[in-house]
């Protein structure tokens, strides 16, 4: 009969030494397998969280607000996460450590938080297996199961390291609070409501503590009415999730949601049974991966991993997964400390699991309390197996040989990701149908060799990944990967292809649903304009430029590149009003240099349209030919102002022409 955790003290003597040591080994094993990871670089997302958020090169009061005030990945984009406190460890470790753009620093903080959990997943396994060897292995494999790396080695792990912590931390610190009398349950209760706070403020994921503080008490203390201790402690909980879920609220008030993309989750476009199944089987791929853990990847996007049709595969992955709830059952009656952990496991993982609502089709870095509860069922079996064998003291040979295999593949995962090249080739090994390994291969291909004598492999991956995108909608295809197509075209000379993408581009942006796309639009139009130079046709560039003005007309490279076409035309008025146009909309200084330049050019030295001054050559207003590209250009500068909101500057703008170059404007 299995005693309460919370007499755990009575059946297990006081051995502080075998806990220090047990501590210092886990610490030890866990290093060994990470310590190649150290010097791995600003892989994937890391670039954008860390290098590119001015909010964490200095600690100062404004970037602490700017940091509380604005979501995860702003100013990159305002994508529906809000994890401040990630947010400032990055500051910590780039402005208070001085790490900068060296990355051994975040990685060493991302082994500390690690090592952290692990020290506390022994903790709880002591208490609640109450058997020293089974807990450290437990505890051990667990530290060094390689499909823990997308959350170790790579530093956008941290938000899941200091969730998990959390919720680890939280629950140890429940339970002193819950046996401590008087003043000391008030202490051990402050810091759950620190730790938790942390912990949802780190990654949403936090949010199960109180789930796993009821599976604590169900699991161990059966059906009895909360106390007060408990009541108490669920409190400590509660309260900053609901502080959480107020300040997301704040902070995403007017900002528009963007939806999961069809390719990250093809999930979002498939009915309900569809969806559900699917979901199924990806929980029956995650269990796969943490049981056999040899191909790893990075992304699992459309098409790796291909929606359900209801075939007999499909029905019995499904019918298997199902089967998890009673085989759990069952398991409680066998071991509850495996029990709670397995099912800690899956509370987990349902957030992400698209059981409940699309997120992500998968993720490794979902599976990072999950592993562990796998491993609690694995340990405690191969004891009773072993015991029941006569050969429980081969045990801890056979467990240390798995903690070296699974050490040595972490070890070889680790290399995988020492920089973008070799994340990517890892992952288009591992996901050769995954529209973004390919994407991701050619783009970091591109960026490794900077005289771009490897286009033609470039060129090979990025077809790859249009090719797995051809059989969609446009609705659902994404643009980036036509962009980057017609760039490395143009790049080896062949426009015509260039163009030929740079269209598909310009369709699938016209087909998204987003009304946000105006400016890639522009961009894409820019290139078609400039690909249209390169092959002599001069109507369609001035066409296509024409069209990036119109969707972003507060850009003055549009104006530039437009007045440019339209002086290689010899439709030199067109080229002046373009300029003035440009000039008088933003205000740009380098179009003022342009426009004069160009009267330099054009006009002659004995045209009035310039004057001398004392810093150069000055446009001169009196000037007819100057009058009339000003007026010309009078009606569409006021018009384009006051669409784009500026209603003061076209009002301005207005009395300028009219009292300044006597144009009518309307």
């Amino acid at each position: 009969m299995e005693t309460s955790p919370s007499n755990v003290g009575q059946a297990l003597p006081s051995v502080h030494s075998w806990r220090l040591l047990s501590a210092l080994a886990l610490v030890l094993i866990t290093l060994a397998a990470y310590a190649n990871s150290f010097d791995s670089g600003f892989v994937v997302d890391n670039r954008g969280l860390i290098l590119q958020d001015p909010r964490v090169h200095e600690a100062t009061p404004e970037n602490i607000r700017l940091i509380l005030d604005h979501t995860y990945w702003w100013p990159n984009g305002d994508i529906d996460f809000y994890r401040p406190i990630t947010t400032f460890s990055w500051l910590f470790n780039y402005a208070i450590l001085g790490n900068r753009e060296r990355p051994a620093g975040y990685h060493w903080i991302n082994f500390l938080l690690h090592a952290g959990n692990v020290l506390l997943v022994y903790a709880l396994s002591m208490r609640f297996m109450r058997k020293r060897w089974p807990a450290f292995f437990v505890a051990a494999i667990w530290a060094v199961h390689p499909v823990l790396t997308e959350s170790v080695t790579n530093m956008a792990g941290r938000a899941d390291l200091l969730a998990a912590g959390a919720v680890l931390g939280g629950l140890l610190l429940y339970l002193k609070g819950v046996e401590a009398p008087g003043w000391r349950r008030m202490a051990w209760l402050a810091g759950l409501l620190l730790t938790t706070t942390i912990g949802v403020f780190s990654k949403e994921s936090a949010v199960i503590l109180p789930a796993a503080i009821v599976l604590y008490e169900l699991t161990f203390r059966g059906f009895r009415w909360p106390g007060r201790a408990q009541l108490m402690g669920l409190l400590a909980t509660l309260a900053p999730i609901a502080f959480m879920f107020y300040e997301r609220s704040r902070v995403f008030a007017g900002i528009t949601q963007t939806p999961v993309p069809f390719t990250d989750d093809p999930i979002v476009g498939a009915n309900f049974l569809v969806a559900k199944l699917t979901a199924l089987d990806v929980i029956a791929r995650d269990f796969w991966l943490i049981v056999w853990p040899a191909r790893l990847s990075a992304d699992y996007s459309y098409a790796q991993i291909p929606l359900a049709q209801g075939s007999l595969r499909d029905w019995i992955v499904a019918l298997a997964v199902c089967a998890i709830v009673p085989a759990t059952v069952f398991l409680h009656r066998l071991s509850r400390a495996s029990f709670f952990f397995f099912c800690l496991g899956l509370i987990w993982l349902a957030p992400a699991s698209n059981l409940l609502v699309p997120v992500s089709i998968m993720g490794e870095r979902f599976l990072y309390i999950p592993v562990l509860g796998v491993v609690a069922c694995l340990v405690p079996a191969i004891y009773a197996i072993a015991e029941r064998a006569q050969v429980a003291k081969y045990v801890p040979v056979v467990l240390g040989l798995l903690i070296a295999a699974l050490a040595a593949r972490t070890w070889v995962r680790n290399t995988d990701w020492k920089d973008d090249l070799s994340i990517a080739e890892a992952s288009v090994q591992a996901s050769p149908r995954s529209y973004k390994t390919h994407d991701m291969l050619a783009n970091a291909l591109l960026n490794a060799d900077p005289s771009h004598a490897n286009i033609d492999r470039v060129i090979e991956e990025s077809e790859k990944s249009r090719a797995l995108l051809e059989p969609l909608p446009d609705t659902d295809k994404p643009a980036h990967p036509y962009i980057f197509a017609a760039t490395c075209y143009a790049q080896r000379g062949d426009y015509p292809k260039a163009i030929t993408v740079l269209r598909q581009f310009v369709t699938v942006e016209q087909a998204s649903p987003s009304h946000i796309n105006d400016l890639r639009q522009a961009y894409g139009y820019m290139m078609l304009a400039a690909a249209y130079i390169k092959t002599g046709d001069k109507n369609q560039a001035a066409d296509a430029a024409d069209h990036a003005r119109a969707l972003d007309t507060l850009n003055p490279k549009v104006y530039m590149q437009l007045a440019e076409i339209y002086a290689t035309s010899n439709r030199m008025d067109d080229a002046f009003i373009s300029l003035a146009e440009g000039e008088f909309v933003t205000a740009d200084a380098g179009l003022m240099d342009a426009w004069v330049d160009l009267y330099r050019r054009a006009a002659g030295p004995a045209s009035c349209a310039l004057q001398p001054t004392p810093e150069g050559p000055a446009l001169n207003p009196p000037c007819p030919i100057v009058h009339a590209h000003v007026c010309a250009a009078s009606a569409y500068v006021v018009k384009t102002l006051a669409a784009a909101g500026q209603q003061d500057v076209a009002l301005a703008r207005k009395q300028m022409f009219i009292e300044n170059f006597h144009c009518h404007v309307e």
